[in-house]
């Protein structure tokens, strides 16, 4: 194996060994045991990712690129926008101790912002379609979907990852009796 494909091994390798880890025990999960159970050195962790902080943006820019090309499959669904709820509902529980941690340190927060925005920009096509199909109510916006985060981000909550889960998923199903349109609207 090549150095350059080694290299990119071991970057994957701390990648899914980083969000498996942060996901169970927050940001402030060991670097040495991330390196560890990732079955490389503290050296080649930090030729890698800088620091933590870079590390978890890799992570939450890998979780959303993959949420990408998940939305893309569900391009001409109408229940796109609710299916892509619910992905969310997944990445929020699973990234909820990195998001946390890195908005105690401002100099990251460009980074979540900018992670926010593409998801947000995910669901403007599929919302503008559910609500030509009359499945959400049209006085719901690009705006609303930052209030709908928000909302499930502070619905995540602390726990198991199990728990933090359930805590997103039951908070996302009270919302989408909110946005949605009653029968007799459609």
């Amino acid at each position: 194996m090549s150095l350059r494909a080694d290299g990119r091994k071991n970057r994957q390798r701390i990648l899914d060994t980083a969000e498996a880890i942060f996901a169970e025990q927050g940001f402030d999960a060991s670097l040495e045991h991330i390196a560890t159970q990732a079955g490389v050195s503290r050296m080649t962790l930090y030729r890698h990712f800088k620091d933590r902080e870079t590390l978890c943006i890799a992570v939450l820019e890998r979780n959303v690129a993959e949420l990408e090309l998940r939305v893309e499959a569900l391009q001409d669904d109408p229940y796109a926008c609710l299916e892509i709820m619910n992905m969310m509902v997944e990445l929020f529980a699973h990234n909820q101790g990195m998001v946390e941690g890195l908005t105690r340190h401002p100099t990251h927060q460009n980074d979540i912002d900018r992670l926010r925005h593409r998801v947000v920009d995910l669901l403007v096509d599929p919302l503008s379609r559910a609500q030509t199909a009359g499945l959400i109510k049209t006085d719901i916006g690009r705006e609303d979907l930052f209030l709908v985060m928000s909302m499930l981000g502070a619905a995540v909550g602390h726990g198991s990852l199990q728990t933090r889960t359930e805590h997103v998923r039951r908070a996302l199903n009270i919302l989408q009796f909110g946005f949605m349109c009653p029968p007799d609207e459609k």
